[in-house]
């Protein structure tokens, strides 16, 4: 059993390090009236603060503009630091947690939209069952913001449409996921055994916008197929592009695991694409390349690889 002392430590890294999360906290939000709201104190406390530490540390670390907060060549170096202990404090949490056989933890992830639902969610679930103490915080969005996420420690694991690896980040599980021509059944082209872009270039389309990584695959196919695409409708959202094609609407492109539910059903159809591009997309399940994952997280990991290859399989 923990002595008095170290169950004070442990339960109140807050206090302990008041310093650094509320640095970051107005890092992120660029604002110190927006940092102190989400952080429960008055702004003039929180200046006061920053300019503590600024003595201290004897730099600057913000430039105060007009419309915000933002960090100085300092100041990024401070932030790396801060987000460096930070994620030392939640692997010290998790591995204090392991040895007492407490089964606590919390994971951070960061995906883009269309492998959330019908990968993440069950394999959280999956997860959860063994270890129903840990927690999660999935947050969607965009291919870049998931890259710089990951990057910047915001959080442990990242899932992206064909990551290019770079020294950063390091990609621990790759699934081939190719694209389809997703349409209803009733379109003209949905008994074809496959098409190309060529095909597809004269049909009304509605594609991902360029926040896609699956977009810019597709735009890279065009520029080497020397196709104009022209789409009938750009959106930010898988559902309202599934929606389009359901209806009617025309065809788009997306991946087996976005529509794996409307296959199902029969709502859509999903026709092969014979381009050499389009054929080998994948997403992937990333990681910053040299950080020690807490426990829960890198638990966790190796749960999403044993069922990302478990779904390949299949």
């Amino acid at each position: 059993m923990r002595n008095a002392r170290t169950r004070r430590l442990y339960n109140r890294p807050v206090i302990l390090h008041t310093s650094l999360l509320r640095f970051q906290e107005v890092a992120r939000c660029g604002s110190i009236r927006a940092a102190a709201e989400r952080l429960f104190v008055t702004p003039s406390a929180l200046s006061r603060e920053l300019h503590k530490l600024e003595e201290d540390l004897g730099v600057v670390l913000f430039e105060r503009r007009a419309r915000g907060m933002v960090l100085t060549a300092a100041g990024k170096v401070y932030l790396n630091h801060v987000r460096d202990v930070l994620n030392g404090i939640e692997r010290m949490r998790s591995e204090l947690d392991a040895l007492q056989n407490l089964h606590r933890g919390h994971v951070s992830l960061l995906s883009v939209e269309g492998y959330a639902s019908d990968f993440l969610a069950p394999s959280i679930a999956q997860f959860q069952n063994d270890y129903p103490n840990i927690t999660f915080a999935l947050r969607i969005t965009g291919a870049s913001a998931v890259v710089n996420g990951i990057a910047s420690g915001e959080a442990d694991i990242g899932l992206v449409f064909n990551l290019q690896p770079t020294e950063e980040l390091h990609s621990v599980l790759h699934l081939h996921v190719p694209l389809l021509a997703v349409m209803a059944p009733g379109h003209p082209l949905a008994r074809f055994k496959s098409l190309t872009l060529t095909q597809l270039a004269s049909q009304r389309l509605a594609l991902p916008d360029t926040s896609f990584g699956v977009r810019r695959l597709i735009d890279l196919q065009s520029n080497l197929s020397k196709v104009h695409i022209a789409p009938a409708l750009e959106a930010n959202s898988l559902a309202v592009l599934r929606a389009f094609a359901r209806t009617g609407g025309g065809i788009t492109l997306l991946s087996r695991m976005s529509i794996r539910n409307e296959l199902l059903t029969g709502h859509l159809v999903g026709v092969p694409l014979d381009d050499a591009l389009l054929s080998q997309g994948g997403v992937d399940v990333c990681t910053l390349a040299h950080r020690k994952l807490p426990l829960a997280a890198a638990a966790f990991l190796e749960h999403l690889i044993r069922a990302g290859r478990a779904s390949a399989s299949a």
